[in-house]
């Protein structure tokens, strides 16, 4: 049976005002969000938790660093190791570089591949299991074996027709692609045809097409303010859950993020049956920093799932899972995960395609249990 899935917007604040520039002064407007008070929203703790991941993003100071490396460094760039980066950046710099993807194409006779419209077909649950080609960036000190991971039981079990078994939110909702970036801004933008809550609806239509109802939250968390998004976002997590108890995973959609000194962007790609398609990186938290969160192994043993059965539908997709130190709200359930759909270089069809294969291997997993 098929279901509609919930959308819901409960902040959709307009602009309060704007202040004429005076001395050259620039007008400055302000916007508050405030998701609704829950009991089980600590926001002491989440302060804190903010102020962690950004402290882990600073430079140390046993080493010099450069205003260049400082300001990569605050923003959460890992210049070093761009494949490991998540989102942290605010959208402070401009760049020219908005050429099309596929402007080569245009001029292009050479035949191209047939492209199949079929889904690929599920693995079993044994071929999941099996672990198929799994790869881990560890950013923490834990050891961890995804293989037996894989291998084990999930601690949950989604069930078809029940009520909403998955929650899709965006803490950085206005994370949008190359090209399709608002006027003075780098890759962000409030139009919902291109940010991330477009990629958010194609993970709820393909879940929802193959029985498991959805709970799609559209609350933007990062605009106009940027600082503070993972504690809005926690509040709308919790929101969700005490209005719908049944949910059994949270999956907060991103897309990740890379400048390079020459002004280039980070382009995550591989092709699909002919077709080009954004990679995809699945992010499982700790409690790394000494932050609450019992349940990350279970999150890590849901990735590993996903990872492997993504590996047999559509090889090559997807990037090795980044273990990090922060939670990132991943302690609300058992079957939390961040995942970054892309990067800043990638375009919007190729997002929606990366975003449409991880959906179906997520369904994959949760119809094999």
């Amino acid at each position: 049976m098929l279901f509609k899935t919930i959308y819901i917007n409960k902040r959709r604040l307009a602009a309060v005002c704007a202040v004429i520039a005076i001395a050259g002064a620039a007008a400055v407007v302000c916007k508050c969000v405030n998701p609704p008070a829950v009991e089980v929203f600590n926001s002491v703790e989440e302060d804190k938790s903010y102020t962690d991941v950004l402290d882990a993003a600073l430079p140390s100071d046993e080493k010099k660093s450069t205003v260049k490396e400082t300001i990569k460094a605050f923003l959460g760039f890992d210049g070093e190791d761009p494949k490991s980066v998540i989102s942290e950046f605010s959208p402070m710099f401009a760049s020219d570089n908005n050429a099309a993807h596929d402007s080569e194409e245009e001029t292009d006779n050479t035949p191209k591949p047939e492209v199949s419209t079929e889904p690929a077909a599920f693995p079993s649950k044994s071929e999941i299991a099996s672990g198929n080609g799994l790869e881990i960036n560890n950013a923490t000190s834990y050891s961890v074996n995804l293989k037996e991971l894989c291998a084990g039981e999930l601690s949950f079990t989604v069930e078809q027709g029940a009520g909403p078994q998955v929650l899709i939110v965006h803490t950085h909702t206005t994370e949008c692609y190359d090209g399709d970036a608002m006027s003075g801004e780098t890759e962000r933008s409030t139009d919902e045809e291109k940010n991330m809550i477009a990629i958010g609806n194609i993970f709820a239509d393909v879940l929802e097409s193959r029985g498991i109802h959805c709970v799609h939250d559209k609350t933007v968390h990062d605009y106009p303010t940027y600082q503070g998004a993972y504690t809005r976002a926690l509040s709308t997590i919790a929101y969700n859950l005490k209005q719908y108890p049944e949910i059994k995973i949270v999956l907060d959609i991103h897309r990740d993020a890379y400048i390079y000194p020459d002004g280039s962007k980070l382009t995550v790609k591989c092709e699909q049956n002919g077709v080009p398609t954004a990679k995809v990186m699945l992010v499982a938290g700790t409690d790394s920093l000494g932050l609450n969160h019992p349940k990350w192994r279970e999150n890590l043993a849901l990735a590993a799932k996903i990872q492997s059965a993504a590996n047999i539908m559509y090889p090559g997709m997807m990037r090795p899972i980044n273990l990090r130190r922060e939670r990132f709200n991943m302690h609300m359930t058992a079957g939390s995960l961040l995942i970054e759909v892309g990067s800043n270089g990638n375009n919007l069809a190729e997002a929606k395609e990366g975003a449409r294969n991880t959906a179906n291997a997520i369904a994959a997993v949760l119809n094999a249990q």
